[in-house]
């Protein structure tokens, strides 16, 4: 094939969205004199970062695509905090999420089998998390911007879906140098926790919190439950400021099919 004659090095990511941010996170590590290509397999449960590129499930598909392919630019965030940097590939968000990602890792899941086991699980969990979970106050600057509520969700989204494929941002584009944050106020719990209720019947529903397009994102908050994609920050920064690296990688996609995510006006 042609881009597998390439001197250019392709970077295969076999697995789900964990496996991928961590081989980027390695990729990124390293001193390059050029950009290394990557094309996508996805073998994993969610593979939201595959869907967010419109690359199927169906692997014999996407190596076949390979002779007709574009490399989509594919942005990374950065994360700054006073006494540590992280970067994010998904989102870098507060609240009802992260505070999701500590309760399913004490849970006992032997009882898991198959991904649907699985988001049944998460989306029952998730729900009645939304149903109690405490507010917490945070001062948001989005290109300066300010904003200041009570929330149960904020999350600074790279591609569309979160968690159990969620798709709470339907317009962001990793490639675009924008962020999409969401921010869901304590006014608009029954807005998400009836969203949830309905994807988890296994019914279609666009969400109607709309979020903010932003290059660039300042948070501050003392909400102890964080994240950065699929991992949980320990040690929560009061403060954070949110920068877009810009097209830093290039991912590999079917020509045929779309490679931008246009925006709905």
């Amino acid at each position: 094939m042609e881009i597998l004659n390439q001197k250019r090095n392709l970077l295969q990511l076999l697995s789900g969205d964990g496996t991928i941010r961590k081989m980027i996170m390695t990729l990124l590590n390293k001193k390059l004199k050029y950009k290394r290509p990557i094309a996508l397999l996805p073998f994993g449960t969610a593979n939201n970062i595959a869907t967010s590129l419109h690359i199927s499930n169906n692997n014999n598909t996407n190596v076949s695509s390979w002779n007709n392919y574009h490399l989509k630019k594919f942005d990374v965030g950065q994360v700054v905090a006073p006494e540590d940097t992280f970067f994010f590939i998904e989102a870098f968000g507060y609240g009802v999420f992260p505070k999701l990602m500590k309760q399913l890792t004490k849970m006992n899941t032997d009882h898991i089998k198959t991904p649907e086991d699985e988001f049944e699980l998460a989306l029952k969990t998730l729900h009645k998390i939304c149903s109690t979970y405490k507010p917490f106050k945070a001062t948001i600057e989005l290109d300066h911007k300010v904003f200041e509520d009570k929330y149960l969700l904020i999350e600074v989204m790279n591609i569309p879906s979160l968690g159990p494929n969620l798709k709470l941002s339907p317009d962001a584009d990793p490639g675009d140098g924008y962020f999409d944050v969401l921010m869901v106020a304590e006014s608009k719990r029954k807005v998400l926790s009836d969203y949830i209720s309905v994807i988890h019947e296994g019914k279609e529903r666009v969400f109607t919190i709309k979020s903010i397009r932003s290059k660039t994102a300042a948070i501050f908050t003392v909400c102890k439950d964080a994240h950065v994609d699929d991992q949980i920050i320990k040690e929560t920064p009061e403060k954070v400021k949110i920068k877009n690296m810009d097209s830093l990688l290039e991912i590999v996609v079917n020509n045929k099919k779309s490679v931008a995510i246009v925006p709905s006006k």
